[in-house]
């Protein structure tokens, strides 16, 4: 398939990787030159245009959006218009109502829209949901994040909305429910925008059962952590989420078994199956991260952002 990455940062060169790995014909578009020519001396066959070309093309079907947040909107929105099924990094949008126009116009006209929540790809996680869905795990009464890693300044960027996305997400995916009385409480130390914050909320689940969650974000603590902490009345499940390692503690006896699973790359394996969905036009359902998921673990964050009682 002929497809296009517009953005080529660090994760955007990722997906350039990826889709040539999968054997795909990749074009290139990027504002910042730097960028395009690191991409080109690193991978070589690749096809460079201008967005305007890229949406004018159309022998490329589907695209991959891995631009700054507050461009999302604007660059999907031109994509789905021209006919184009789209790819876009998290979070969908920076507000509901744009959320929600991308989801009008990728539905109407049956273009696939997949949002990159890859950790609904990421065999750790799906593991995890299979332990704690068994009655011998016990009842969960909460669960902990700690996602950390030191980070440049950001300018335009907060942490809440930037980092958020996953962990709420991940929750939503083992889950499902409803969420209430959010509070949130984020700084920045060497920023305007909050570079570190603890986020926590009820999570009411399908199960009708009352979860609290607690998700610690930084930027600023050099020690890279992607860990969840899963506590049920009888046992203790640790997710190492990027290494994916999985750890089982019976709260009693504390006794610790290391749960083996096959790693997957999960990247790889979200962009393959936005390509075979478009491929296919099969459009996304649940549990995948289709326009809807994204809209409403969007809501979770903005909600986190509106609670954040330090805000400057």
């Amino acid at each position: 398939m002929k497809v296009a990455v517009i953005g080529v940062g660090y994760w955007g060169g990722k997906h350039v990787d990826e889709y040539l790995q999968l054997g795909h014909n990749v074009t290139i578009c990027d504002n910042n030159e730097k960028n395009i020519l690191e991409c080109k001396e690193k991978f070589g066959v690749i096809t460079i245009k201008n967005l305007e070309e890229i949406l004018n093309d159309n022998e490329i079907r589907s695209v991959s959006i891995c631009t700054p947040n507050e461009t999302h909107f604007k660059i999907a929105k031109q994509c789905l218009e021209s006919g184009k099924h789209v790819f876009l990094e998290k979070p969908i949008a920076t507000n509901l109502k744009d959320a929600d126009e991308l989801s009008t116009i990728s539905e109407n006209n049956r273009l696939i829209l997949q949002v990159g929540h890859l950790y609904r790809f990421n065999n750790s996680i799906l593991e995890a949901k299979k332990i704690i869905d068994k009655d011998s795990f016990g009842t969960v009464h909460s669960v902990y994040f700690s996602w950390t890693n030191f980070e440049p300044i950001f300018q335009n960027r907060g942490i809440i909305l930037d980092l958020g996305i996953h962990p709420v997400d991940i929750i939503d995916y083992i889950f499902g429910g409803t969420f209430k009385n959010i509070k949130c409480r984020g700084w920045g130390i060497r920023q305007d925008n909050p570079e570190f914050a603890i986020i926590n909320y009820q999570l009411l689940t399908s199960k009708k059962q009352t979860i609290f969650v607690n998700i610690e974000l930084s930027w600023i603590n050099p020690i890279r952590k992607r860990e969840m902490i899963i506590l049920s009345n009888n046992h203790t499940l640790k997710v190492q989420c990027v290494d994916q390692n999985l750890t089982l503690i019976n709260n009693n006896s504390k006794n610790k078994e290391e749960i083996t699973i096959k790693s997957n790359n999960t990247i790889r394996d979200e962009l393959e199956f936005f390509i075979n969905s478009c491929e296919t036009k099969q459009m996304i359902s649940t549990p995948y991260p289709n326009s809807q998921i994204g809209k409403s673990i969007l809501e979770v964050v903005l909600q986190a952002e509106i609670e954040n009682s330090d805000k400057k």
